[in-house]
């Protein structure tokens, strides 16, 4: 089979590989198509212990369920053949967190595609068998590149509940990729007043607005300012009840204090560099305004589901997100696309 080794930061080198060996709790996937997440985004750019070259990234897949061992429990409505989606955030379903819950906080979690679990990013991919219990059916005319955004899309609903928006919020959301858009049309499902989105990058409010615009009351490009401006200009100085800092940004983290209404909530849903985590933060703007600063990450085994239904109901509308699709050959275009803010959601379809 062929697969795509990450060699080095920003290397990447398609070659032939041996077929993943079938654990007999486990199964193999023959991938019809694999998201690029903001994770593998940045482990290529920066690099990741958990990514040791060369390595087989990608943890968005969908594909047929070609083989499975004889010891594997399969989920309800999955089988051996059948159209499948897999979830990213493997837990070891034992632990408080999992039992209460929240897989996405298990105390032992792993992540697909990461050491010891080579990812999608080829031909054929094992499914271990820590991951069997991921494994959600496709609906039958769900095209594969719509249905790897399950993954990105359920860590975005994660972060939509933690914000807990209610009827009449304001809502900004800081980031106009993939997850920004996804949020932007649940926060207004769930009952925003107004949605408002921001970017550094002007052609990717462009986009976004292409792809959801009918969702979103404005958007603009953040200055030196980081876009505070913007949100006063159009909240009469008051501010936004919800933000989600959807892009891996300090920036993006301090502006979103300074954003806050009064008793305003701020999620931080995107995660920084490894190498550089922390972050220069006001806390006289969470002091005096009162604010609730909260973390939002991965997704549980319930938001998979909820997602699944999500998009095959929401198609229509969410399929514009997926802006470029790219052969295995060319997964190093998809990479570069990514860095210049050229597209939305890229897609590799081997």
């Amino acid at each position: 089979m062929r697969a795509a080794f990450m060699t080095g930061r920003n290397q990447v080198e398609v070659r032939e590989a041996d077929e993943p060996a079938l654990d007999p709790r486990g199964a193999i996937l023959r991938v019809e198509a694999c998201g690029i997440c903001g994770t593998d985004a940045r482990t290529f750019f920066n690099g990741d212990p958990r990514a040791p070259a060369p390595w087989v990234l990608g943890h968005e897949p969908v594909g047929i369920l070609e083989r499975v061992g004889p010891d594997a429990t399969l989920p309800p409505g999955v089988a051996a053949g059948g159209r499948v989606f897999l979830g990213s955030i493997l837990s070891c379903n034992q632990c408080l967190q999992c039992t209460d819950g929240r897989q996405n906080l298990c105390e032992h979690h792993l992540l697909y595609g990461y050491d010891p679990f080579p990812g999608a990013y080829a031909e054929l991919a094992a499914v271990p068998p820590i991951a069997i219990a991921n494994l959600i059916p496709l609906p039958p005319d769900l095209p594969p590149e719509l249905a790897t955004v399950v993954d990105p899309f359920a860590c975005a609903l994660n972060g939509i509940e933690v914000l807990d928006v209610g009827l009449g919020d304001t809502v900004l959301i800081l980031g106009a990729g993939p997850i920004g858009c996804w949020q932007a049309v649940m926060a207004r499902d769930r009952g925003a007043g107004r949605v408002f989105l921001c970017d550094v990058n002007r052609h990717r409010v462009e986009l976004a607005l292409e792809a959801v615009g009918g969702f979103v009351d404005g958007a603009w490009v953040a200055g030196d300012d980081n876009g505070l401006a913007g949100l006063l200009e159009r909240t009469s100085g008051t501010g936004a009840e919800r933000i989600s800092v959807a892009a891996p940004s300090k920036q993006a983290q301090q502006a979103a204090l300074e954003m806050a209404a009064k008793r305003a909530r701020v999620v931080y849903f995107a995660g920084l560099p490894k190498h550089d985590p922390v972050s220069a933060l006001d806390m006289n703007q969470l002091h005096y305004k009162e604010l609730a600063i909260l973390g939002a990450y991965g997704a549980t085994q319930r938001q998979y589901r909820i997602t699944m239904a999500y998009l095959d109901r929401r198609r229509d509308e969410l399929a514009p997100v997926v802006t470029h699709q790219f052969p295995l050959d060319k997964i190093g275009e998809a990479f570069e696309t990514i860095r210049s803010g050229e597209g939305l959601k890229m897609v590799v379809v081997p």
